[in-house]
């Protein structure tokens, strides 16, 4: 008797034949924890007291950082701006485009001007094509609880499944009067895979019910008699 396998969902990134090899790879996002991360105690002085844990025993903020997969900056750019960030230039020694600019009409109107103007709108230039099975897509935001200073990526949610080409990623420029280097193999964005079918497509508002009031109560009443009550009995190790 055969036994029968459930094949596990995979995603593939994919670059040319002459990137391989050359550039950084994408890689788990639970691998990019901040060093401030690492080095913070569970506890506040590490003094075993009540209500005394630091953000290393919240499970939603590691969670958080660790879904998906990191997307890194192909090669070094040099950048340059000016004191209110409305020139931004920068160049590279890389054998193919890194950044290209947007217009600002791209994001921003007469009407209603962005909030960010006048830094201009740009994007990095993404060397790995991203193939995930039908059905799902790749939600990109700017690395979960570990921000670059420098720029920020825009969010963005794409249908890869049926989308096959390279997704670049639109940021800002942050710091006026910089010039620097951003190297290669810094984070670009946290790219998160998920199911379309699945998605929760409807919602409803109502009130507490008494059942409901009945659980909370009860829930609260463990967290009072068990500070790590959600680590310890109800999250699930990622």
């Amino acid at each position: 008797m055969f036994k029968s396998f459930i094949k596990t969902p995979e995603i593939e990134f994919l670059c040319a034949e002459e990137d391989y090899g050359v550039i950084p790879e994408p890689y788990p996002s639970r691998k990019l924890l901040p060093e401030w991360y690492k080095a913070l105690p569970p506890k506040v002085d590490g003094k075993q007291k009540l209500k005394n844990s630091t953000i290393k025993r919240c499970p939603p903020f590691l969670d958080a950082m660790s879904i998906g997969w990191i997307i890194p900056l192909a090669g070094d750019v040099e950048i340059t701006s000016n004191d209110d960030v409305s020139g931004v230039t920068y160049t590279w020694t890389f054998y193919k485009n890194l950044i290209e600019n947007h217009s600002y009409t791209q994001i921003s109107s007469d009407k209603v001007p962005h909030p960010e103007l006048p830094k201009p709108p740009m994007k990095f230039i993404n060397h790995w094509m991203i193939r995930v099975p039908k059905g799902y897509s790749v939600l990109f935001v700017p690395p979960l609880n570990r921000p670059d200073y420098r720029f920020t990526c825009m969010s963005g949610l794409v249908d890869v499944d049926g989308y096959f080409e390279y997704v670049n990623f639109p940021f800002l420029f942050n710091i006026p009067n910089y010039t620097g280097i951003i190297r290669a193999g810094t984070p670009l964005v946290q790219a998160i895979p998920y199911k379309r079918d699945v998605a929760i497509k409807k919602h409803k508002c109502n009130k507490l019910s008494d059942k409901d009031n009945e659980v909370l109560s009860k829930t609260r009443r463990k967290l009072q008699s068990h500070e790590s009550h959600y680590r310890d009995t109800i999250w699930e190790r990622k």
